[in-house]
């Protein structure tokens, strides 16, 4: 063959530079359809340049760059070098499952294992594709343990990770690498099928059909429904079958004829591929060289027809005929004309012995038995004597006592189980129902956040109430107007010690902020080594921390004596003096203050509120990030950046922009007015109602529709606010069955259990009676007709009551989007919070 014509890949992989491997999922296509070579010794005739292959060949590389889809991670123990694991992951995969996989591989814990790239910890948050992999999506981790417990990455079964990255990178049904076109030439009345990669652009398969038909590219249209494709188009959006089959139509501008018989004259080539196989911890790649030869196809006779003169000859298969077992020249041979003997052995035969008597032998007939005839018996007296009927009848008797006591022992130990089981149920709801008053009584008797503190206004709220109908009932004006003077005073006064109590939580919370932030800026900088110990570094800005830390910490002291505490003003006034700021020469103003006090002998009720501005400017001291070397940004950054990644709104009653996060959120409000803290601090907007049981209310429904694995359901987008709504609004907080007003015991169920739950699909009634009720199947068959048509005008209501949630849900549901929707049930913000 004349290598000077050779097209295809080269041969030699020097000849094509800055190949780029790809793994994602055009990567196997890419080793078969990788564009041609063009040595520059001799140039191609004009018989190679006709012939142009249907792959695509007239692109440049950067066009086929792809991102790694899949990651080959090399898992290495810098304890024993020797042993390594690899394995195949998503690029999209985050840490965690990395690390859950490989503690499960090891039989090790999960939380024991560290995984180090570069000396530094991986977070668990962070996604294989953000650690950086090489270009042909190789990555090496590090495995450490944190006790340093043994491990042994080769006691691994090893994997077939080329398979796992092939069956990963496997197109799709309806992902198809080449297309099938069929062209359909509209002038000539002629048919031709032409194969293409996928991701080829139409005006590259008109170049194509131009050099092959010899004809301008732009003379040429193709027509896809009697519309013409555009130039830009890929082939992967026609509407191709599932074979990967489109139908095109071929014309001309100008009417042109097609030369169609240069389509299959194309001379057999030399291809050759180059395939990456992993060799050990590498990639080795292997020049594969394809031959496409045409077979020579023997005469097997023919006839001619006499009237035309057309010669006919025998048709042969393409398929060549599998070789003789035994060529011809072997067969004339000595082993061919040589019989083959072989030995055997076999039993001659014997004479064996009878039983009657001769002269020659004896037999003894001790052991004989001598056989006499009986009398006649027929049928019917054989069966009469053996009686087969009334054993049989003994027999099934038995048999069937038998079922009897197996199905009254099958039916005693289900009754028992399901015994066992309403017993079990009923002590996990009382054990339930006793944590959750449990927990309520905690709530109210040490409250911290602002929900707890709601409930206890509303406490306040109904002993009130109560009161205030007590009171009511009285015929004399006189008692009555005394009665509801102290019931002021009374309702004054918890009021009064509710708030003094939210006001010392909400100190406590300052104070814990103020040690956690004061500890984070102190920590040291640490990261495990090559051994799996950890290594700490102190740098200046954290060791002035530290000092700035400790005189604070020493400030709020209140167990020292007058001559301690002046020791520790001066040493505060001298730490302080290398801080060229305002702030620091106004502490140290601060701290000649207290100085002379003590010195007048003042005691600490009279220096109380001059420490408190001392602490406050101290610690306002080290928040600056001017005189804190940059230490203290770290919170702003991360405040800032959950500002820029959230939607931003205006609260009219502060005139601050916040996240949408810091409003509250119910299904029927329409914008975003006032926030949190604007609505808890303002008496007109808050409102004195304990939330728990509508929040129990709503967590069970959520559990509910988690079983049934509805994640489309509304449930998980409604919010206490609304559960109170159509508790209280709708339903009037009682069973619809049995009137039941306690809370506790109602619950939120469907009413046809076969539909997502909404509230146009809800049915208030008791834990007992949602029991009977999640068995019906047709609840309109069941309950009368009283009862169903109140539940209608119910559900007529709740939709006219969530008209802009219905059709949010109308939406969503027809376009199929619920399943990317995870909004939760609540926001619980806490009283540490800024109110």
């Amino acid at each position: 063959m004349d290598l000077k014509r050779t097209v295809g890949i080269a041969p030699n992989p020097d000849c094509l530079k800055e190949v780029i491997a790809c793994q994602c999922e055009l990567g196997r296509e890419k080793l078969l359809t990788a564009p041609p070579y063009t040595r520059v010794s001799s140039p191609v005739k004009d018989e190679t340049k006709s012939r142009f292959p249907t792959a695509p060949c007239a692109r440049d590389l950067e066009q086929y760059k792809c991102p790694v889809s899949h990651i080959l991670i090399t898992f290495k123990s810098p304890l024993h070098p020797t042993e390594v694991f690899s394995k195949v992951f998503p690029a999209n995969t985050p840490i965690k499952f990395v690390k859950r996989k490989l503690a499960k591989l090891l039989s090790k814990s999960n939380s024991n294992l560290l995984l180090t790239k570069n000396r530094t910890v991986l977070k668990e948050t962070s996604v294989l594709s953000d650690l950086k992999p090489d270009a042909l999506g190789n990555l090496a981790i590090d495995v450490f343990t944190k006790n340093s417990e043994d491990f042994a990455l080769s006691s691994i079964p090893k994997e077939s990770y080329v398979h796992e990255l092939l069956q990963a990178v496997i197109p799709k049904k309806k992902t198809m690498p080449f297309i099938a076109i069929k062209f359909k030439v509209r002038n000539q009345n002629a048919v031709f099928t032409r194969s293409y990669h996928s991701i080829m652009k139409i005006h590259e398969i008109k170049k194509n059909l131009a050099g092959l038909f010899q004809v301008d590219p732009d003379n040429l249209v193709l027509l896809r429904g009697e519309r013409p494709l555009k130039d830009r188009m890929a082939l992967l959006d026609l509407d191709y079958d599932k074979y990967g089959i489109a139908d095109v139509e071929l014309l001309t501008k100008n009417n042109e004829v097609l030369n169609l018989e240069k389509l299959y004259k194309e001379t057999p080539v030399n291809d050759v591929l180059t395939v990456m196989v992993p060799f050990g911890t590498t990639l080795k790649h292997i020049n594969v060289e394809i031959f496409s030869e045409l077979m020579a196809k023997p005469f097997l006779g023919g006839y001619r027809n006499v009237n035309t003169g057309v010669v006919y000859h025998h048709a042969y298969t393409q398929t060549p005929q599998k070789p003789e077992k035994l060529p011809p020249e072997k067969k004339s041979c000595r082993d061919t004309q040589t019989a083959e003997e072989r030995e055997r052995n076999y039993d001659t035969s014997y004479s064996r012995a009878t039983q009657m008597n001769t002269v020659q032998a004896y037999i003894p007939n001790v052991n004989d038995r001598i056989v006499i005839p009986k009398p006649y018996e027929t049928y019917e007296e054989m069966i009469r004597r053996l009686n087969h009927d009334h054993y049989a009848s003994i027999i099934q008797r038995a048999f069937k006592h038998h079922q009897f006591r197996q199905k009254v022992e099958r039916w005693l130990k289900v009754c028992l189980e399901r015994i066992a089981r309403m017993k079990e149920e009923e002590r996990l709801e009382r054990e339930a129902m006793e944590r959750r008053l449990r927990r309520d009584l905690i709530t109210k008797t040490f409250p911290k956040t602002r929900e707890d503190f709601d409930q206890l206004y509303a406490m306040v709220d109904r002993w009130k109430h109560a009161e205030i109908a007590r009171i009511s009932q009285l015929h004399s004006k006189g008692p009555k107007i005394a009665e509801f003077t102290l019931l002021l005073d009374k309702e004054v006064e918890l009021l009064r010690c509710i708030e003094a109590y939210r006001v010392k939580v909400k100190e406590d919370s300052r104070k814990v902020k103020e040690k956690q932030f004061l500890d984070e800026i102190s920590k040291p900088v640490a990261w495990y080594g090559r051994d799996g110990k950890m290594i700490t570094m102190d740098t200046v800005e954290i060791q002035k921390a530290r000092k700035l830390k400790e005189l604070y910490n020493s400030f709020l002291r209140e167990d020292m004596e007058v001559n301690e505490r002046i020791e520790l003003l001066v040493d505060m006034k001298f730490a302080l003096q290398e801080f060229r700021h305002a702030l620091a020469e106004e502490i140290i103003t601060l701290l000649d203050r207290e100085c002379d006090l003590l010195v007048r002998r003042s005691n600490d009720y009279q220096l109380e509120f001059l420490r408190r501005r001392i602490a406050a400017c101290v610690f306002q001291l080290i928040k600056t990030s001017e005189l804190n070397s940059d230490v203290t940004k770290s919170k702003d950054r991360k405040d800032y950046r959950k500002m820029e990644n959230s939607r931003l709104h205006l609260c009219e009653m502060c005139h601050q922009v916040k996240s949408d996060s810091d409003f509250p959120l119910n299904a029927k409000m329409s914008g975003f007015l006032v926030c949190n803290s604007c609505s808890w601090k303002d008496v007109t907007e808050r409102s004195w109602i304990d939330m728990t049981p509508y929040k129990f209310i709503l967590r069970a429904v959520q559990r509910d529709e988690r079983r049934r694995k509805c994640w489309g359901s509304l449930a998980f987008v409604l919010q206490e606010k609304d559960v109170f709504f159509i508790v209280e609004k709708l339903w009037h907080s009682h069973s619809a069955i049995s009137e039941c007003h306690d809370m506790s015991e109602l619950r939120l169920c469907r009413w046809h259990v076969q539909e997502d739950w909404s509230p146009w699909n809800c049915f208030l009634i008791t834990v007992q009676e949602m029991k009977a009720h999640l068995k019906l199947e047709h609840p309109e068959d069941v309950y009368d007709e009283e009862l169903v048509q109140k539940v209608r005008n119910k559900h007529k209501l709740a939709k006219a009551s969530f008209e802009q949630l219905m059709t949010v849900n109308k939406r969503f549901t027809e376009s199929g989007d619920w399943q990317n929707i995870r909004v939760p049930a609540a926001t619980r913000l806490d009283a540490m919070d800024e109110s």
